[in-house]
């Protein structure tokens, strides 16, 4: 995997030394450390920070050009599912670093999704791309604030291009679906949030490309009946008819819900409405549109609906395992290059688990035998080692794979020794560092055997979890 990642690296970069660089950067972003370039420098084993820095700063590479090649990537390692019922798709959101003072290239106070209320931050705007493999980020753009587009002096001194202009968040949002449906990206669907749902040019644009969409809307987005009246969505509540279905598979088991399907004056534009049913009076309201050769039917607007969610799943990886809101950029050419590298490191985590089929066991070191040869003990330590080094067995070492049964029905008692579930991310991230400070002799055979006992409890207790909150999950939609 990592020779694919140098291999993406090198059509982007000139010089085999920040191509080094840059895939050292790449295997840092992982679970427990920050990325911020003193850290990732030493974890790489660098003398210094000043490589890491030059990556971002000065060294000459295009970070558009690895982003064009995202999604190559993303079709390759994130394949999707020939029997999956609406296919592969994309969703957009945006996702906010917070920041403090006013010298960060585009912050502004804006809206942060991840807090909830007016932060000081940089927003991005990333396409998700989704598959019954996985997902991750396939294209992206920094949203610059209104407020820097004149300011010429600020943005000299961020490093923004004399060239760039102000655009929306939907503007950034088309222009990212250009560019993927443009290289061929097999998209069957179209999925994102209220921001993008008001805009009706990206409405139009999916439907131009002939790709099914369904988009949060506000509770005051009018419609047009049959009849021929205009109503805001939420009036619509009074005459809908909900039947209760699941959206797909969460951590916690199914994600049932109830469900209307509302008709509009356009016969291929819908108004879904979705109603909790632990909470029925929290209402999402969706506005649904399909091409004529594709069966416009609940069912495929509530799956759709429902693999929007994977677009937050990536902001939390994103985040808590590969520290992409923790760099210390603050021009704006090193931010979009640390998302760009920082969007390729979330592909070849999920590659990796991807990847790996069977249980994997970890071949033990032989670094001490070694220095005992050297130092030339006695026998009887010779043995005293190696029988030390058998009891770390197999099973001590080893990572297993598969996934985690579920309960079929409510009520149904959890096994007592319940497979753990299958490699998540953040799990992926925390093995791939365990083995390489293994093979670089940073740990001995011992500790990478007390990590992979937590790795193995963790897995295990989270499929106790998981079975658990199936269970109830299913009791509450049989009553």
């Amino acid at each position: 995997m990592d020779a694919q990642v140098s291999a993406v690296l090198g059509r982007v970069m000139a010089q085999r030394r920040t191509v080094a660089t840059a895939a050292d950067y790449v295997r840092g972003l992982s679970a427990g450390g920050k990325a911020n370039c003193w850290q990732l420098a030493e974890a790489a084993g660098h003398e210094n920070p000043y490589r890491m820095q030059a990556l971002l700063r000065t060294c000459r590479w295009r970070w558009e050009d690895l982003r064009s090649g995202l999604p190559a990537l993303a079709l390759a390692w994130l394949p999707h599912d020939a029997d999956d019922l609406i296919g592969p798709g994309i969703a957009f959101d945006e996702t906010a670093q917070l920041k403090d003072g006013d010298a960060t290239a585009c912050v502004a106070p804006q809206h942060a999704g991840c807090t909830g209320h007016v932060e000081n931050c940089v927003t991005t705007v990333y396409a998700v791309w989704v598959t019954t493999a996985g997902q991750a980020w396939a294209d992206s753009g920094v949203f610059m604030p209104e407020r820097w587009e004149k300011d010429r002096r600020r943005r000299r001194a961020a490093g923004i291009p004399g060239s760039m202009r102000h655009k929306t968040k939907p503007q950034l949002a088309r222009e990212q679906l250009e560019r993927l449906l443009d290289v061929r990206m097999p998209a069957r669907w179209i999925a994102f949030d209220e921001v993008y749902t008001r805009s009706s040019r990206l409405r139009e644009a999916c439907q131009e490309r002939g790709l099914p969409y369904v988009g949060i809307a506000p509770r005051d987005f009018r419609i047009t009946l049959p009849s021929g009246k205009v109503i805001k969505a939420e009036e619509a509540l009074r005459d809908a008819v909900f039947e209760r279905r699941s959206c797909g598979n969460g951590s916690k088991g199914p994600r049932y819900s109830d469900w209307a399907l509302i008709a509009t004056a356009s016969p291929r534009h819908f108004l879904l409405i979705r109603r909790l049913v632990s909470r029925p009076d929290h209402v999402t309201f969706y506005i649904c549109w399909a091409p004529q050769e594709v069966p416009a039917t609940m069912t495929l607007f509530v799956c759709i609906a429902g693999r929007r969610w994977p677009c937050e799943e990536t902001f939390k990886a994103g985040k808590d395992v590969h520290g992409w809101d923790q760099c210390q950029a603050r021009g704006f050419e090193a931010i979009c290059r640390h998302s760009a590298l920082t969007a390729l490191a979330q592909l070849r985590h999920a590659a990796i688990r991807n990847a790996l089929c069977g249980d994997i066991i970890v071949t033990a070191s032989s670094q001490d035998e070694e220095e005992k040869k050297e130092e030339e003990e006695e026998e009887e330590k010779e043995k005293k080692k190696k029988a030390e080094l058998e009891q770390e067995s197999a099973a001590e070492l080893g990572i297993p794979l598969g996934d985690a049964p579920v309960p079929s029905r409510p009520g149904q008692p959890c096994p007592s020794g319940i497979a753990a579930i299958k490699l998540t991310i953040a799990e992926t991230a925390r093995l791939a560092s365990l083995a390489r400070q293994h093979a670089a002799g940073l740990i001995s055979d011992a500790r990478l055997a007390f990590h992979l006992r937590w790795s193995r409890w963790r897995r295990r207790h989270q499929a106790r979890a998981r079975w658990h909150h199936y269970s109830a999950r299913l009791a509450a939609a049989a009553t």
